[in-house]
Protein backbone atom coordinates (compact mmCIF):
# COMPACT_ATOMS: atom_id res chain seq x y z
CA UNK A 1 0.00 0.00 0.00
CA UNK A 2 1.87 3.38 -0.88
CA UNK A 3 2.40 5.50 2.17
CA UNK A 4 -0.19 8.52 0.97
CA UNK A 5 -3.11 5.51 1.78
CA UNK A 6 -1.74 4.59 5.04
CA UNK A 7 -2.54 6.56 8.43
CA UNK A 8 1.34 6.41 9.23
CA UNK A 9 2.37 7.99 5.83
CA UNK A 10 5.00 4.68 5.70
CA UNK A 11 4.39 2.58 2.62
CA UNK A 12 2.94 -0.97 3.45
CA UNK A 13 3.33 -4.61 2.45
CA UNK A 14 0.49 -6.33 2.70
CA UNK A 15 0.66 -10.56 2.14
CA UNK A 16 -2.53 -11.82 1.31
CA UNK A 17 -3.52 -15.38 1.79
CA UNK A 18 -4.57 -18.50 -0.70
CA UNK A 19 -8.14 -17.74 0.74
CA UNK A 20 -7.81 -13.50 0.72
CA UNK A 21 -6.19 -14.34 -2.98
CA UNK A 22 -9.75 -16.56 -4.00
CA UNK A 23 -12.00 -13.97 -2.84
CA UNK A 24 -10.54 -11.24 -5.19
CA UNK A 25 -9.91 -13.43 -7.97
CA UNK A 26 -13.62 -14.24 -8.24
CA UNK A 27 -13.80 -10.83 -8.67
CA UNK A 28 -10.95 -9.81 -11.58
CA UNK A 29 -12.07 -7.75 -14.26
CA UNK A 30 -15.13 -6.27 -12.56
CA UNK A 31 -16.11 -2.83 -14.20
CA UNK A 32 -13.39 -0.16 -13.06
CA UNK A 33 -11.12 -2.20 -11.96
CA UNK A 34 -12.50 -2.76 -8.47
CA UNK A 35 -12.58 -6.05 -6.22
CA UNK A 36 -15.03 -4.46 -4.04
CA UNK A 37 -17.65 -2.08 -6.17
CA UNK A 38 -20.81 -1.36 -5.54
CA UNK A 39 -23.45 -2.15 -7.71
CA UNK A 40 -22.34 0.50 -10.46
CA UNK A 41 -19.06 -0.78 -11.19
CA UNK A 42 -18.05 2.43 -8.51
CA UNK A 43 -15.53 2.36 -5.78
CA UNK A 44 -17.04 1.35 -2.80
CA UNK A 45 -17.44 3.71 0.11
CA UNK A 46 -20.50 3.22 2.13
CA UNK A 47 -19.17 1.31 5.33
CA UNK A 48 -21.35 2.97 7.10
CA UNK A 49 -24.11 1.46 5.28
CA UNK A 50 -22.85 -2.01 4.64
CA UNK A 51 -22.74 -2.39 8.35
CA UNK A 52 -25.84 -1.50 9.00
CA UNK A 53 -26.76 -3.92 6.75
CA UNK A 54 -24.53 -6.68 8.15
CA UNK A 55 -25.72 -5.92 11.68
CA UNK A 56 -29.18 -6.63 10.68
CA UNK A 57 -28.08 -9.82 8.60
CA UNK A 58 -26.35 -11.35 10.90
CA UNK A 59 -28.45 -10.13 14.24
CA UNK A 60 -25.65 -8.57 15.96
CA UNK A 61 -24.54 -4.82 16.76
CA UNK A 62 -22.79 -2.50 18.97
CA UNK A 63 -19.39 -3.30 17.12
CA UNK A 64 -17.00 -1.38 15.02
CA UNK A 65 -15.37 -1.96 11.69
CA UNK A 66 -12.04 -0.96 13.95
CA UNK A 67 -13.15 -4.00 16.06
CA UNK A 68 -11.87 -6.59 13.04
CA UNK A 69 -8.47 -5.21 13.30
CA UNK A 70 -8.51 -6.40 17.29
CA UNK A 71 -10.49 -9.63 16.50
CA UNK A 72 -7.74 -10.64 14.00
CA UNK A 73 -5.17 -9.87 15.96
CA UNK A 74 -6.43 -11.69 18.99
CA UNK A 75 -6.92 -14.19 16.87
CA UNK A 76 -3.38 -14.76 15.99
CA UNK A 77 -2.42 -14.34 19.36
CA UNK A 78 -4.58 -17.62 20.30
CA UNK A 79 -2.40 -18.93 16.89
CA UNK A 80 0.92 -18.40 18.31
CA UNK A 81 1.38 -15.11 15.65
CA UNK A 82 3.94 -12.82 18.08
CA UNK A 83 2.92 -9.54 18.78
CA UNK A 84 5.72 -7.68 17.08
CA UNK A 85 4.68 -9.87 14.01
CA UNK A 86 0.95 -8.59 14.85
CA UNK A 87 1.97 -5.10 15.30
CA UNK A 88 3.88 -5.11 12.09
CA UNK A 89 0.70 -6.51 9.82
CA UNK A 90 -0.93 -3.51 11.15
CA UNK A 91 1.21 -1.06 10.29
CA UNK A 92 1.98 -0.34 13.92
CA UNK A 93 5.45 1.25 14.03
CA UNK A 94 5.66 1.69 17.84
CA UNK A 95 3.72 -1.51 19.52
CA UNK A 96 5.73 -4.16 21.78
CA UNK A 97 8.88 -3.32 20.36
CA UNK A 98 9.75 0.41 21.51
CA UNK A 99 11.98 2.61 23.02
CA UNK A 100 15.97 2.24 21.97
CA UNK A 101 14.80 -1.72 19.99
CA UNK A 102 12.37 0.28 18.13
CA UNK A 103 15.23 2.57 17.47
CA UNK A 104 17.73 0.03 16.18
CA UNK A 105 15.56 -2.96 15.25
CA UNK A 106 14.56 -2.12 11.49
CA UNK A 107 13.58 -5.69 10.56
CA UNK A 108 10.26 -6.17 8.46
CA UNK A 109 9.38 -9.23 9.75
CA UNK A 110 8.03 -9.91 6.07
CA UNK A 111 8.13 -13.96 5.98
CA UNK A 112 6.85 -14.07 9.62
CA UNK A 113 4.19 -11.68 8.45
CA UNK A 114 2.67 -13.85 5.40
CA UNK A 115 3.17 -16.78 7.77
CA UNK A 116 1.13 -15.41 10.15
CA UNK A 117 -1.62 -14.34 7.58
CA UNK A 118 -1.24 -18.00 5.95
CA UNK A 119 -2.27 -19.41 9.27
CA UNK A 120 -5.08 -17.00 9.80
CA UNK A 121 -6.48 -17.49 6.62
CA UNK A 122 -6.49 -20.98 7.29
CA UNK A 123 -8.20 -20.85 10.57
CA UNK A 124 -11.07 -18.45 8.83
CA UNK A 125 -11.50 -21.26 6.15
CA UNK A 126 -11.64 -24.16 9.21
CA UNK A 127 -14.39 -22.23 10.84
CA UNK A 128 -16.32 -21.16 7.24
CA UNK A 129 -16.07 -24.84 6.59
CA UNK A 130 -17.43 -26.14 9.86
CA UNK A 131 -20.24 -23.73 9.76
CA UNK A 132 -21.14 -24.25 6.02
CA UNK A 133 -21.32 -28.22 7.51
CA UNK A 134 -23.05 -27.43 10.52
CA UNK A 135 -25.67 -25.42 8.38
CA UNK A 136 -26.03 -28.25 5.48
Amino acid sequence: MPAERTKNGRAHIIHLSEPAWAVISEHLGEPEGYVFATLRGKNFQSFNEAKRTLDRRCGVSGWRLHDLRRTVVSGMARLGVPPHVADKILNHQSGTISGVAAVYQRHEFLTEREEALNRWGAHVTQIVEAFKAKTA
